[in-house]
């Protein structure tokens, strides 16, 4: 892996790309206060807020991450650096559009669909093209062209439920909703996540490094289960749709397995706030994988909605933050400190990085994933409003972390 100024997009490229999604996250969270805690998952506000925290949060960090790790891994140069600067406002605006279209009027479901496409189709043209130059072949690269692959296959579906949900095309869209999701979050997502582990966990958790063969288990299963399940959804086959789910929990499974075997091989033992957010998201995917599993044998929505809410808020929104209290730092020391390390005194990474605010927007953070857990639980909307109010402060503070780190200069 090569990490050099010549592989690297500029910081104010990048930037946008993490305080935009620390905003979609904040916005996220005040939404929550107008949910209650026996909402169902097929409500369409429930669904905006999916889209709102998928897309504006999740997709948002990906591609601000995945813009500086791809080229560093597969050690080339972006094809076309210049669309980054385009793809952030369109994929906001889209978002914004999108949820828009679900809570007030399907018409703009289309528009705001056409935008988030567009924005996404230009970076994962972008990405493919990239990758065709590299000579690496690895986990990392491996899971990009496959993810990138899949992101294409969930759009065209997504775009083609959003102009069935405006009328303007004769579709269902329920008969395409589990192979959107699983084209999106399995196939994307979670590829994605995959991947960048055999990278990032052994580097920032002082781990010994793994083989690429010990990821392949995870890796094929779930890009088999993500096929059977579009299959399932092309031909309406629900006895393929139940095989796929199950192969897709099979590969979550054995991949928090190989995290856990990384996690028991470290160098050193210590604790920092990476440490102790990857140890929630980590939990957080157990619960929700016991949970789901619970739902589906037993038929219980209230499981799989205590489920849904483990699964983003708790394991996508601790992993991204733990990731993202180490790759901005690391941008900033990289970008305006590391040319002057050999003529005056530099800070060390770790300094640029406020620590006690940081522990705040964890301890925030972690009372509100289990609060909202709970009022999904019990019924109580108390619980539910002093989740949601906890979660809005986590927000803040991340973003008050982020705006410090990246005003950080000599």
């Amino acid at each position: 892996m090569n990490v050099s100024p010549g592989f690297s997009l500029p910081l104010r490229l990048i930037a946008p790309y993490f305080v935009a999604a620390v905003l979609f996250n904040i916005a996220s969270m005040i939404f929550l206060f107008f949910l209650q805690s026996d909402i169902g998952l097929r409500d369409f506000r429930v669904i905006g807020w999916v889209h709102a925290y998928m897309i504006g949060f999740v997709m948002m960090s990906i591609i601000g991450a995945m813009a500086q790790l791809s080229v560093v891994v597969a050690e080339v140069h972006h094809r076309y650096p210049k669309v980054f600067a385009w793809i952030g406002p369109l994929l906001g605006a889209g978002t914004v559009v999108l949820v828009i279209g679900f809570i007030y009027n399907p018409f703009w479901l289309g528009i705001g669909g056409g935008l988030i496409l567009c924005a996404l189709a230009i970076f994962a043209f972008n990405l493919f093209i990239t990758l065709r130059f590299s000579r690496r072949r690895t986990a990392v690269t491996r899971s990009m062209q496959w993810s990138t692959l899949f992101l294409g296959i969930g759009l065209m579906i997504g775009m083609m439920m959003a102009l069935g949900y405006g009328g303007i095309i004769p579709v269902d869209p329920t008969h395409w909703r589990m192979g959107h999701i699983f084209a999106v979050f399995g196939g994307y997502v979670m590829i994605n996540i995959m991947g960048v582990s055999t990278v990032l966990l052994p580097m920032f958790g002082a781990c010994n490094r793994v083989s690429d063969n010990d990821y392949t288990v995870s890796f094929y299963t779930m890009v088999i289960a993500v096929g059977m399940m579009l299959f399932a959804s092309v031909l309406q086959i629900e006895i393929l749709e139940y095989v796929a789910l199950w192969l897709g929990i099979g590969s979550v499974m054995y991949y928090m397995f190989r995290v856990y075997l990384i996690f028991t091989s470290r160098k050193r033992v210590y604790s920092d706030i990476w440490e102790r957010s990857v140890s929630v998201a980590f939990i957080a995917l157990a619960l929700s994988v016991g949970s789901g599993v619970y739902g589906i044998v037993s038929g219980s929505e209230k499981a799989h909605m205590i489920s849904f809410w483990f699964l983003t808020a708790g394991f996508l929104g601790f992993l991204i933050t733990a990731h993202l209290y180490k790759i901005v730092p690391f941008l900033v020391w990289f970008e305006r400190y590391a040319p002057y390390v050999d003529e005056r005194e530099v800070p060390m990474l770790h300094q640029l990085l406020p620590a006690k605010l940081a522990d705040i927007q964890w301890g925030f953070a972690v009372a509100g994933l289990v609060m909202i857990a709970a009022a999904m639980g019990t019924g109580i909307n108390a619980l539910w409003q002093i989740g949601a109010f906890l979660s809005v402060l986590s927000g803040g503070v991340l973003l008050a972390v982020l705006i410090r780190v990246l005003g950080d200069k000599l």
